[in-house]
């Protein structure tokens, strides 16, 4: 793996737990701006049927910590210029979003985890599944990228993200472009104007802001080549990818799957950016014979009288 830029600075990171602290633990991570409320619940209430499931608010959003103001408009042009990854102005990469997580399982004294991340959240996933040791049982990601030094977003795409950490401080604004994004990212599924309009207001009453949103791109547009971490996953690992994501196209999904040993690739039609209710099913039929998997290899090895 090669040398990446870590902050030193630690920020406070918000955790939310369901089921059995005693189950086989899933880590999950989502996506820019995005906040454990939006885990759809029925996703939630079944995995913790059979896992400890914790749910991971990053940095700069929701209840989590804060890395800089609210409104970060020098940020914001910045992005536009396409920053360079040494760039002082760089408050965090997503190598410190990885070490969020570690220290998180690491207060709640979980030593062994799954771990899945959707959009940015599986960019994090991978770094933390490609950390040495035997720590990750299982590694999934949900549209999301293969390690490119630039996130391979369409134009469009970018357009919408780079227009969000420039909105002005109106939040009718805000309210309006965050409903209308919504609607964009996550077709074919549909969604309703007044649907996308009440989503994006929960999102700022619960701690959306543009500026953790600027830095959270910015971590995502700045941490490097990333292919050899990739390729350093030995987990049992999955890739699931949305053959009609608007966001980031499903060429960083295929690129993740060609560098992740023994991975399987899953795409889902008829899916956009989003957390499809198909897509969640098949993810946890695939943890659970992961889990049940990893607890007969850890068996045979007690019989034969491994530690």
């Amino acid at each position: 793996m090669g040398m990446h830029p870590t902050i030193q600075r630690v920020c406070p990171i918000h955790i939310e737990a369901h089921g059995d602290i005693k189950a086989p633990c899933v880590v999950l991570v989502l996506g820019l701006g995005m906040q454990v409320v939006e885990w759809p619940t029925g996703f939630i209430k079944k995995l913790s049927e059979q896992f400890y499931v914790v749910c991971i608010e990053n940095r700069d959003m929701g209840r989590s910590g804060r890395c800089g103001p609210d409104m970060e408009p020098e940020l914001a042009r910045f992005l536009v210029d396409k920053p360079r990854s040494d760039d002082a102005k760089i408050p965090y990469t997503l190598f410190d979003m990885r070490d969020d997580v570690l220290r998180a399982v690491d207060r709640l004294g979980v030593e062994k985890f799954a771990i899945v991340g959707f959009s940015m959240g599986g960019m994090i996933a991978q770094l933390v599944a490609a950390q040495p040791g035997q720590r990750v049982t299982a590694f999934a990601q949900i549209c999301s990228s293969g390690g490119e030094a630039s996130a391979p977003f369409s134009p469009d795409a970018y357009a919408r993200l780079l227009a969000v950490t420039q909105v002005g401080n109106s939040k009718a604004e805000l309210i309006e472009m965050l409903a209308r994004d919504l609607i964009w990212f996550l077709a074919p599924s549909r969604l309703s104007k007044d649907e996308a309009k009440d989503l994006a207001a929960m999102m700022l009453e619960t701690g959306f802001t543009p500026g953790g949103y600027a830095r959270q791109l910015l971590a995502i547009q700045c941490s490097g080549d990333r292919s050899d971490d990739l390729r350093s996953i030995q987990a049992p690992a999955i890739i699931i990818g949305a053959r009609q994501d608007r966001c980031l196209s499903l060429d960083g999904s295929n690129r993740a799957f060609e560098l992740i040993p023994h991975a399987e690739f899953k795409v889902f039609d008829g899916m956009g950016h989003s957390l499809e209710p198909a897509a969640l099913d098949y993810l946890t039929s695939w943890l659970c014979n992961v889990a049940t998997a990893v607890a007969q290899k850890d068996n045979r090895r007690t019989d034969h009288g491994m530690a």
